[in-house]
């Protein structure tokens, strides 16, 4: 034990190795929740107290200078994908960086939530039935997105769905199989399925469809493919916040049948529609059994995060009837179940959503006006200083293009690096598509992500779910943006 604890400790130490572990760590399993990392930091705390005595502060050790190729080295295409991936940018504890570059809400937990948090802590020998979230899993689905369910039905758990995912990958790789995205999808699931080494294809999409996949577009695309598996972010899509019609879904689960492609429908980032009455309801359930031909293998990918309006709580599932990769998902190693604490409390949120419980009914409205209001404040500020702005009609995100910028220059401080002058270099940087993000952050310390994320030619993707303050402070930043491009 104490031989493992000391190379863990030797490897964190090593800024090269922590960097690029916690980038791996963020790609193939997602950010711990808040309410996690808290209980076993405290664990984990007590138990170093215990056993070292003398122990110095945090602000007293020093990361190691020993070079990183002298202790552990990195293939050169992990290398490749964890620099080409965004992630969020890091910064110093006292940063003013504004960050709408992560998927996560950082909205006012509201009292339901806090609720049901504490009854799981508060609670003593809780049944195991009591923290068993299948059934309400099951009803959560069958409300939601009709999905279809017989006795083949599995489901399966985790911290995040990033990490069901990729598990869904390794499927897709062992199979031999190609992973089709279409242009304008999450970046983090494609830089993740890149740095597993899955053979991966990009479908085209288009404005005036909204970025959505369309029947000839993906047709063509699954022509001469061999063991196709389409990723799909629906109803609300991320990252343009646009939505999946229950007919759009139908036409594009039609063509993946007719060709015979497995579906990843990932429903993690739907939820909070500005308009439900407007956004036509899924019926899976309809749209798979109407079909002809051969059974369709889908996947039902959620989180529960978003939709229980809490960054402190997460808890991932998939649902699926594949026989064949019941057990091969089952028995993966390095899956994070959720503690009995989270399950608890997820179960009971899900009881009150199903009930339409009036304090979480009500939370949830609020926070969904909150989210709208954003998008429009958002929208006008950024069309008044010179973005194109595809509107969202649901989610915690928005996609913009920096028409009036490109080709165009701004001068921004780059930080001094060890061993350089202490002050600030100032640097004149030529905008373009994949250097927007780094302009804006280096010029205003607003970190957004870029085309290179979004995977739409020159449209860059906001995160609206910060804190007011934050909010406020990034449309002063696009503002100040303006007038410091030449």
């Amino acid at each position: 034990v104490y031989s493992d604890l000391e190379v863990a400790f030797v490897i964190s130490e090593e800024e090269a190795v922590f960097k690029a572990l916690s980038k791996t760590v963020e790609l193939l399993q997602g950010n711990t929740a808040p309410i996690s990392q808290n209980y076993y930091g405290c664990l984990f705390h007590e138990l170093l107290a215990f056993q070292l005595a003398d122990r110095r502060r945090r602000c007293e050790r020093a990361n190691q200078t020993v070079k990183s190729t002298d202790t552990i080295d990195l293939t050169n295409s992990a290398i490749s994908v964890l620099n080409g991936a965004e992630l969020s940018i890091d910064g110093p504890e006292n940063s003013s960086l504004i960050h709408m570059d992560v998927d996560k809400s950082f909205l006012p937990i509201p009292h339901p939530v806090k609720a049901a948090i504490f009854e799981s802590f508060a609670r003593q020998n809780i049944a195991e039935a009591e923290s068993d979230v299948t059934s309400s899993i099951r009803q959560f689905v069958k409300s939601n997105y009709r999905f279809p369910e017989d006795n083949t039905t599995e489901i399966i758990c985790a911290d995040s769905s990033l990490a069901l995912f990729n598990k869904l990958v390794v499927c897709c790789i062992q199979e031999g199989g190609t992973l089709y995205f279409p242009e304008g999808t999450n970046g983090n699931y494609v830089s993740a399925a890149k740095l597993l080494k899955a053979s991966i294809s990009t479908v085209p999409t288009e404005s005036g469809d909204g970025f959505k996949l369309a029947e000839k577009s993906l047709s063509k695309a699954l022509e001469t493919a061999k063991k196709p598996w389409v990723y799909i972010s629906g109803p609300t899509i991320n990252p343009t916040g646009l939505i999946y019609t229950d007919q759009e879904m139908r036409s594009v689960l039609s063509t993946c049948r007719k060709f015979g492609a497995k579906v990843i429908i990932d429903t993690s980032f739907s939820g909070l529609e500005f308009n439900r009455e407007a956004s036509c309801c899924w019926d899976l359930a309809s749209s798979l059994s109407d079909l002809s031909g051969p059974p369709l293998g889908a996947f039902l990918l959620g989180e529960l995060s978003p939709k229980m309006l809490s960054g402190a709580l997460n808890l991932g599932f998939l649902v699926f009837n594949q026989s064949t990769l019941v057990e091969p998902l089952s028995s993966f190693t390095g899956l994070n179940k959720p503690h009995g604490t989270v399950k608890y409390a997820i179960k009971k949120l899900l009881g009150m959503k199903e009930e339409k419980t009036g304090d979480l009914m009500e939370a949830t409205a609020e926070h969904v006006k909150i989210l709208e209001g954003r998008s429009k404040r958002l929208k006008e500020v950024l069309e008044k200083n010179g973005w194109d702005v595809l509107a969202p009609s649901a989610g915690i995100s928005m996609v913009a293009k920096p028409s009036a910028y490109l080709g165009k220059s701004v001068s921004i401080r780059i930080p001094p690096k060890d061993g350089a002058a202490k002050e600030d270099a100032e640097q004149n940087i030529k905008i373009d598509d994949s250097y927007i993000r780094g302009a804006i952050y280096g010029a205003t310390g607003l970190c957004i992500n870029s085309s290179q994320w979004t995977g739409i030619p020159g449209y860059c993707r906001f995160t609206i779910a910060v804190e007011d303050r934050e909010f406020e402070q990034a449309l002063e930043c696009i503002a100040k943006f303006k007038g410091l491009v030449s």
